[in-house]
């Protein structure tokens, strides 16, 4: 009961039958067979979720009518639950499914001075780049991010030498020839180049996008 309670104190996100697979990462699929219905949850991540699953049904008997919390580990596919239609029932069913993320949490406060990354380890021998510059409001903060969660980076300000930022905008170019490199600070994440960070916001979403 006070894993349950506490599983939906956390809640990320909530769907029901009619809002499948909203979540970027995380969905509910079912297989068929004959009268048979098996319910997988697929994580594409490359970090852990905890989810809570309970489905309502009448027209169904099944593996189990209780809540089902399980942790979806990166990368895979489980199946949860499995349910046999009943004699003249049309298969008809609700859930509700709860995503939290385990192995992964981003928490800050509001002037984004605290900010926890937890990242699984193997991730962390990525070649990360990150092109700074003098008046780059972000860029104190992002680097803050790197160093907290233990990243390894190798900076860049282009106030002080050109030089790598010359050679990133061909590498670039080379590879969008109509985009135009014109934001700093700029994140690379092993050949991923992340160029529209506007907000410590952006740039979590470009270093959880690097690390996938």
């Amino acid at each position: 009961m006070k894993n349950y309670i506490l599983l939906l104190l956390l809640t990320l996100f909530t769907i029901g039958v009619n809002a499948q697979n909203d979540h970027k990462y995380v969905k509910l699929t079912e297989k068929i067979k004959g009268k048979r219905y098996e319910l997988y949850i697929e994580n594409t991540d490359s970090i852990s979720y905890d989810i809570f699953l309970k489905v309502d049904t009448e027209d169904f008997r099944r593996s189990s009518e209780r809540p089902i919390l399980k942790t979806i580990s990166p990368k895979s596919k489980q199946r949860v639950l499995t349910m046999v239609i009943l004699n003249g029932k049309e298969g008809k069913y609700t859930y509700t499914l709860i995503i939290n993320e385990v192995a992964y949490t981003l928490q800050f406060d509001k002037d984004f001075e605290l900010l926890d990354t937890k990242l699984d380890e193997e991730l962390k021998s990525k070649t990360v780049e990150i092109y700074t510059q003098n008046d780059c409001s972000i860029c104190p903060d992002a680097k803050r991010i790197l160093t907290k969660n233990k990243i390894g980076y190798q900076e860049y300000n282009i106030d002080q030498d050109t030089t790598h930022y010359n050679k990133l905008i061909k590498e670039f170019k080379a590879l969008k020839p109509n985009s135009a490199v014109n934001h700093i600070p700029i994140l690379k994440v092993d050949d991923k180049i992340y160029n529209q960070i506007e907000s410590l916001e952006n740039f979590i979403e470009a270093l959880r996008d690097g690390f996938n």
